[in-house]
């Protein structure tokens, strides 16, 4: 009887000959690289997919309906992607004044590469709505929603622009805040009404990086009148396209009333930033630097 018990719980053989093979060397190790490789793979689909969205995109967007003072318009996207993560993809949106782009703001994205679609929220002291949008080929269709009813309140029509027609003529934007800190130097000369100060920053937002530079004052603050003016060197990205360049700085204070200029100097990008021109806009909210950088790269 022990003898039929014990022939009783004999494994089959196919079963031992599956144990077997998942016992046998590297085959976990196999395992591991088989999904490695295939979630590379789907990576770079989504990657590829979204990099396909980044240019220039130009058409209308039109009201639907009484939306208080909605006027239509001719717009211009400047779309990008996240280099750090393909589903998320910002439109810089323009719209075209008397010929001229005018920045209106940014729309952040989720992108579902499955369907094609694009999808965010729009927050506004006004109103709270949903952005959808759907890419096909080089034509994209839009609305903007308005909560809670979902009542559409603006239908947008994009195609993509040639980009050697808009690189060149219209201006891109980027928008963050950043971070930084004043050093004195160890040459101080007594001169109080002289000064010079070494600064670094770190760069959040569309341009990711850090910079350093070296600032020249002149002027006495008690008076309210005073200027100063810097050479800053970034290195980092824009809008995901790496390398340096270098800032300009200006700036003169008269009873109080500042006037601040910042521009890139000609020629000074690098890398994918090279023959970047624009200018460099601040505000200080609360203590916390606020940045809108203008520029347009060929």
């Amino acid at each position: 009887m022990w003898q039929k018990a014990r022939r009783k719980i004999v494994k089959p053989t196919f079963v031992n000959t599956r144990l077997r093979s998942w016992a046998r060397p590297g085959f976990y190790e196999e395992r591991f690289v088989f999904a490695l490789i295939f979630l590379l793979f789907a990576t770079g689909v989504v990657r590829a997919q979204a990099s396909s969205l980044t240019g220039d995109w130009t058409g209308e967007s039109i009201c639907v309906g009484e939306v208080g003072a909605c006027k239509d318009e001719q717009v211009v996207y400047h779309v990008s992607v996240d280099p750090a993560d393909a589903t998320k993809v910002k439109i810089g949106a323009d719209k075209i004044v008397n010929g001229k782009p005018e920045f209106m703001g940014d729309i952040d994205l989720k992108y579902d590469t499955r369907n094609n679609t694009l999808t965010g929220d729009l927050q506004t002291p006004r109103f709270h709505g949903i952005w959808e949008f759907t890419v096909k080929g080089n034509m994209m269709w839009g609305t903007l929603s308005l909560l809670p009813e979902k009542r559409i309140g603006r239908q947008i029509r994009v195609a993509r622009t040639d980009s050697n027609q808009t690189k060149t003529s219209m201006t891109q934007h980027a928008t963050g805040t950043f971070e930084v800190k004043l050093t004195p130097p160890d040459d101080k000369t007594g001169d109080a009404s002289m000064g010079r100060m070494i600064f670094e920053k770190q760069w959040q937002g569309d341009v990711q990086g850090a910079s350093t530079g070296q600032m020249l004052t002149g002027g006495d603050l008690k008076t309210g009148s005073a200027a100063y003016v810097a050479m800053e060197k970034f290195t980092g990205s824009v809008k995901g396209r790496k390398g340096a360049l270098i800032f300009q700085h200006s700036a003169t204070m008269t009873g109080g009333k500042g006037d601040l200029t910042i521009l890139v100097v000609p020629d000074s990008g690098t890398g994918e930033l090279k023959g970047i021109s624009g200018k460099l806009t601040i505000k200080i909210e609360s203590g916390k630097h606020f940045y809108n950088f203008e520029y347009s790269l060929p």
